[in-house]
């Protein structure tokens, strides 16, 4: 007998008794729960619950998915895939209010994919970690170093280099279709790990290992993904039938001996200082508040989950500029008034570039990097739109669907970024539920400092004195909009565009 119908074989064992235990205790428990309904949504099943639904119309773009569920049920929605948590669903602005706000301290915990316990990853990440005094001592000296607040004043001429050589890049590029977004991953990469270690860790033209780790990003973001029917059936995670959580530590493995050899080992054994987050997280180390794998993990946090974002941001922005050449001309008229000859924007340019910040958060409303954002209850006193919702049910508020509601925006699907001038010229951390594309309360997104200056920095620094043409053949109208759920929101057709250098 093969390993593989072996396997098969204890699982079906597995699925059979656990389906008898979990037939029973629903028995058990359907009567004494009646006084406590949960929120409505589709039948669910014995044992599978709403698998189905997951491997159907969920499978490859479960923003859209459930948002047609709540456009069925309501603004807050429950399911559950399998025997795991029940899942509620929120797709309102008010109901986003209510979670994010009201009841922020019962939402203080990210829930867990099988695939981020690999190598007990999720034990020491910030990402991961419960609320607690160790989460925000790491936070502090981690994250709250560089990334945040008045912290981020002393990289800014950083980025204001990486942003100038991605100019720079693509005006030597002037005349050729470019990948748009492998250029702006590079630069993102870059900019990541000069605030990290003073150093590019890819080049723009990047061939061998630098390459080579620019893959491996990729590649770990889209691993964390995948489906996994461990996240379905969790008591099928030892057997890790698809073998996606092998799979992931095994570019872990990759990405952690990368990190640790090319950049901690070095500046541990040299002693060298250089006024950078590894500097700072070092210190920590050498008064043992911080473990070399705590060290591991944070870096491979930071890379994972903040490099693609940007990227896909500033690449979405393009497309729908390209696609509406009248806002184009608007960001370019309101370059050429404001830095006029200046060769290359500045970090500092942004204050008169009020436009241009229309633009990424009209962006940002329709494409929200994490269109899906997670929480878990922990607390057994928390109600939703009416409705009590259970310790360990996973929350999902659903971003994408909340920026196109039309109770809170007109012409929801229409690019409009004059609808962020004037009267709502909302900021991240503002009290409109309706714009939240960083999340909001205690697990608010870490990197929202950062990427509120760094996408609209680099948008500005392409289109400044460089003009944008479409491959031949193409007008504006075939510029395609389909999106893609990996971990984050992608284009489904990698954007590809002409820039023409403008003397």
């Amino acid at each position: 007998m093969g390993l593989w119908t072996l396997q098969a074989c204890i699982a079906v064992t597995l699925i059979t008794i656990h389906a008898v235990f979990v037939l029973l205790k629903y028995r058990r428990k359907k009567h004494s729960n009646r006084s406590l309904p949960l929120p409505p949504g589709p039948l669910k099943l014995p044992f599978i619950g709403n698998l189905l639904y997951f491997i159907g119309p969920l499978r490859h773009n479960p923003h859209r998915g459930l948002a047609r569920l709540a456009q069925t049920y309501g603004p807050v929605v429950s399911f559950r895939p399998g025997t795991a948590q029940n899942i509620v669903l929120v797709s309102s602005s008010q109901a986003a209010r209510e979670a994010l706000a009201a009841n922020d301290a019962a939402l203080t915990v990210r829930p867990v994919p099988d695939n981020a316990r690999s190598l007990a990853h999720n034990a020491g990440s910030v990402f991961f970690l419960p609320a607690s005094d160790l989460l925000w001592k790491k936070h502090r000296i981690t994250i709250g170093a560089r990334f945040s607040g008045r912290s981020l004043n002393v990289t800014r001429p950083m980025r204001d280099r990486n942003a100038r050589q991605l100019t720079e890049h693509f005006r030597a590029c002037s005349g050729h279709v470019v990948a748009v977004k492998e250029a702006l991953m590079s630069t993102v990469l870059n900019s990541v790990s000069n605030v990290l270690f003073s150093k590019d860790v890819v080049g723009m033209h990047a061939l061998g290992e630098a390459q080579d780790f620019k893959e491996l990003i990729v590649k770990l973001t889209t691993e964390m993904a995948k489906p996994n029917i461990s996240d379905a059936f969790p008591f099928l995670a030892p057997l890790d039938l698809l073998g996606s959580r092998r799979s992931f530590s095994r570019s872990q493995v990759k990405l952690y001996k990368f990190l640790d050899e090319e950049f901690v080992e070095p500046r541990l054994a040299a002693g060298e200082k250089h006024d950078d987050v590894l500097d700072d997280i070092l210190s920590q180390y050498a008064k043992s508040q911080l473990t070399r794998s705590d060290i591991t993990r944070f870096l491979a946090d930071v890379f994972i989950s903040g490099s693609d974002t940007s990227a896909l941001t500033v690449q979405w922005a393009m497309a729908q500029l390209l696609r509406h050449p009248e806002k184009m001309q608007k960001v370019r008229t309101e370059l050429a008034a404001n830095l006029g000859s200046k060769e290359f924007v500045e970090e500092s340019d942004l204050v008169q570039l009020p436009y241009i910040q229309a633009v990424v958060k009209e962006t940002l409303r329709l494409h929200p990097a994490t269109p899906l954002i997670p929480r878990e209850v922990v607390s057994d006193n928390m109600f939703l739109g009416g409705f009590h919702i259970p310790i360990g049910t996973c929350i999902f508020i659903n971003l994408w669907d909340i920026g196109r509601d039309p109770a809170s925006w007109p012409q929801p699907e229409e690019f409009m970024p004059e609808r962020f001038l004037g009267d709502r010229a909302v900021d991240y951390r503002g009290s409109d539920f309706a714009f939240k594309p960083f999340g909001a309360g205690r697990r608010v997104c870490p990197g929202l400092d950062i990427s509120a200056r760094f996408v609209p920095h680099l948008l500005a620094s392409i289109l400044h004195k460089i003009d944008w043409r479409l491959p031949d053949g193409m007008a504006p109208e075939d510029v395609d909009l389909s999106d893609h759920h990996r971990t984050m929101l992608d284009l489904a057709t990698p954007l590809r565009a002409i820039p023409v250098s403008i003397v």
